[in-house]
């Protein structure tokens, strides 16, 4: 089995306070990996030190065996990883199609900064891929509409479209369900299901324990910056130890 995603005996602490001790954790090629625990678990921490906004003190990260631990958020973005956040980030003075299209043109210019991208902006040269993306995502019928009025699930859809047109190679999904409407929610876990799981390894982190049941392969519980448990969701969602430690009443599992 390969790995698209390797955390290897990772620790950080801040002062006094260790936020992460010894964790470790692979994304399978083509998984769907979901990392969830409670609020201060260590989650943030620990995407923040994959996507390269924090060093470790001790540990490692490996991109498809590759030793990244140390690499800048831009090289990791060159090098295939791709992340969404639990902010929508999105040109909002820009239409939908021209976000779509700006990202392709990132793309394959990802130095450059929106004023160089805008002069390179031609886009007859990307309009079947930008109509499939749209259509993909359902946002045909919203294209010239700007992402100010768009409905928060849509915006979702647009930042995710967005960063599916890098073409990734690792993607994480960074608390993709915060603050949807329940219809929006459904709609974007049938959006990862049908048109992402199984062509991208995914790390998924979500406090929706219905979208993490039901889109993940594997599950790392963490727990004050430990892992309590991994494994299947079948093995986490019968392991008294994360009922008693985590999983709510309120969960519904």
């Amino acid at each position: 089995m390969t790995h698209a995603l390797t955390v290897e005996a990772v620790s950080k602490s801040f002062g006094g306070i260790q936020a992460l001790k010894d964790v470790s954790f692979s994304l399978k090629t083509g998984g769907v990996h979901a990392l969830i625990g409670p609020n201060g678990a260590g989650k943030t921490t620990l995407v923040s030190v994959i996507a390269g906004e924090l060093v470790p003190d001790t540990g490692r990260v490996l991109l498809d065996s590759r030793d990244i631990t140390s690499a800048s958020t831009h090289t990791r973005a060159r090098l295939g990883l791709g992340r969404t956040y639990q902010v929508t980030s999105l040109y909002t003075g820009l239409p939908v199609r021209r976000n779509v299209e700006l990202a392709l043109i990132g793309r394959d210019a990802p130095r450059l900064g929106i004023g160089q991208l805008l002069r390179r902006y031609r886009p007859a040269s990307f309009d079947r891929e930008v109509g499939d993306i749209l259509d993909d995502f359902g946002l045909a019928d919203h294209q010239g509409v700007l992402p100010s009025a768009l409905s928060h699930g849509d915006r979702r859809r647009l930042e995710l479209a967005m960063t599916i047109c890098a073409r990734p190679d690792v993607l994480l999904l960074d608390e993709p369900l915060a603050g949807l409407s329940h219809a929006d929610a459904e709609t974007l876990v049938g959006l990862v299901a049908e048109r992402l799981k199984g062509e991208i390894p995914i790390l998924l982190i979500e406090h929706d324990m219905d979208a993490v049941f039901d889109l993940a392969d594997d599950i790392t519980v963490l727990v004050n910056g430990e892992v309590l448990k991994a494994g299947t969701p079948e093995e986490v969602r019968s392991s008294a130890e994360v009922q008693a430690a985590y999983l709510s009443e309120d969960d519904d599992l």
